[in-house]
């Protein structure tokens, strides 16, 4: 597969390159999200020395970085540690590094962290060079770089957190595969994310139509993500796999309040807190989301939901199932990730036009209608510095209508706070829409698509 969009980090990159001094670049991200082919791509006609670590002896990472340094060099003296041979890349004023699966070094030698601090401290202020450590595991790069008491905290002169390639960039991706199709477009964003290396597999298959694709990759004999959640959950949390499993099963079978994932997995609600922080701050795997006009550190009201869109779609749909799942039960599946892909869409059609948001998310509580007491959910609610944007999105075969409209404008009545600003009422659709209506915004899934290109 071609490279894809990243201009602003390869940017980043470049700019911190042809600065003078030494620059430490920290590149973390989720599995399978690029940031090997991110650096690749930068190193690309530039001298470097680049090395994937794997867990093995450490005489035999030693080895490998000599053979990298003979490749690039024409030489390279025989290292007896991983200490010496890093001592050699800063004496000898190497220029661009690249160590990639850099947590595995604690595998190889606990003690690795710790001399390339000493090393970092000892020559940065004398030698030119740009070393770029990356790694997928989260909750270990956080340990190594970010925590006070790291013994790397505070060395990196840049970071680059890697997210996931956004709807407009994978509609590209489908299109260049013969994907043309808005709604396909739509169901594979829904299943696979924008993580890149879904879509490597994606290209090799010969028939690329959605339940095909869901069918060869999830189920088939030798399917290559059958066990892809777990895979990634034993990576990113080691020895705590099995409590974060049991969160996110949870999260996945309804239980969404912090109470009730208590319940279910047998943990109290105050050590639990740390395990949902972690999720949501250093694997960002999960999201809390409170009702609009909540304040997001206070509510009781907050709601967790799994974020990762193809972590969600192994929960609910691949883990524990003797079958792929039908037709019916994947638009199902759809329906529910597409008011996240709509909100994403909203959110950067209004920062595109310039308007500055203040709140994402959305509303549910109660309103009476007709002497009842009725629930109410409002998909999407997006505050920004011109007006209030009030989202409804639907993926059905039916259009939307009258009847939408209307529940729509009733349903914004009951905002427990005062609106000053303009309300716009939004529509996403899977077939269209049988009203018209100047004030208020329509988005089918060729709408989003053809917006997105």
């Amino acid at each position: 597969m071609k490279f894809y969009n990243r201009e602003k980090e390869l940017e980043l990159l470049e700019r911190t390159y042809t600065r003078p001094g030494a620059d430490f670049v920290v590149v973390s991200g989720r599995r399978r999200v690029g940031k090997s082919r991110l650096t690749e791509e930068f190193m690309k006609n530039k001298k470097a020395i680049s090395l994937l670590i794997v867990p093995k002896e450490e005489k035999q990472v030693a080895g490998d970085l000599e053979e990298e340094i003979r490749l690039k060099s024409g030489y390279s003296p025989t290292f007896s540690s991983l200490k010496d041979a890093l001592e050699y890349l800063f004496e000898q004023n190497v220029g661009l590094v690249c160590l990639d699966e850099f947590p595995n070094m604690l595998a190889v030698n606990a003690a690795v962290p710790f001399e390339l601090q000493r090393l970092w401290d000892k020559y940065k202020d004398s030698k030119e060079i740009m070393l770029i450590v990356s790694g997928s595991y989260a909750g270990m790069m956080n340990r190594l770089f970010a925590a006070k008491k790291a013994p790397l905290f505070n060395r990196a002169t840049s970071t680059l957190d890697l997210g996931q390639l956004s709807f407009k960039t994978t509609t590209k991706v489908l299109a260049d595969f013969g994907v043309l199709s808005p709604e396909e477009q739509v169901n594979f964003y829904c299943v696979f994310g924008g993580v890149p290396f879904y879509y490597v597999l994606l290209e090799k298959l010969e028939n690329r139509s959605f339940e095909n694709v869901v069918n060869a990759l999830f189920f088939d004999v030798g399917a290559q993500l059958k066990e892809e959640g777990e895979n990634v959950l034993r990576q990113e949390f080691g020895n705590a796999y099995v409590k974060y499993y049991a969160i996110l099963e949870a999260i996945n079978a309804g239980y969404v309040s912090l109470n009730e994932i208590s319940q279910k997995v047998g943990v109290r609600s105050t050590t639990l807190t740390k395990y949902i922080r972690s999720l949501q701050q250093d694997f960002k795997i999960v999201e809390r989301i409170v009702p609009f006009g909540e304040k997001l550190a206070r509510s009781k009201r907050g709601l967790y939901y799994i974020k990762d869109n193809t972590l969600a779609f192994w929960f609910s749909r691949v883990y524990g199932k003797p079958s792929a799942p039908g037709k019916e039960d994947l638009s199902s599946f759809i329906g529910k990730r597409f008011e996240s892909l709509c909100q994403e869409f909203l959110t950067k059609t209004l920062v595109e036009k310039g308007e500055r948001l203040q709140w994402v998310g959305k509303w549910w509580g109660s309103m009476k209608v007709s002497g009842k007491l009725e629930q109410r959910e409002i998909d999407i609610v997006v505050e920004t510095d011109k007006a209030l944007y009030l989202g409804e999105c639907k993926w059905t075969d039916q259009k939307l209508g009258k009847r939408e409209l209307n529940w729509l404008q009733e349903s914004s009545k009951a905002l427990p706070i005062k609106i000053k600003k303009p309300i716009r009422l939004v529509f996403f659709s899977k077939k269209g829409f049988e009203i018209c209506c100047k004030e208020v915004l329509l988005f089918d899934a060729d709408g989003l698509t053809h917006d997105s290109k």
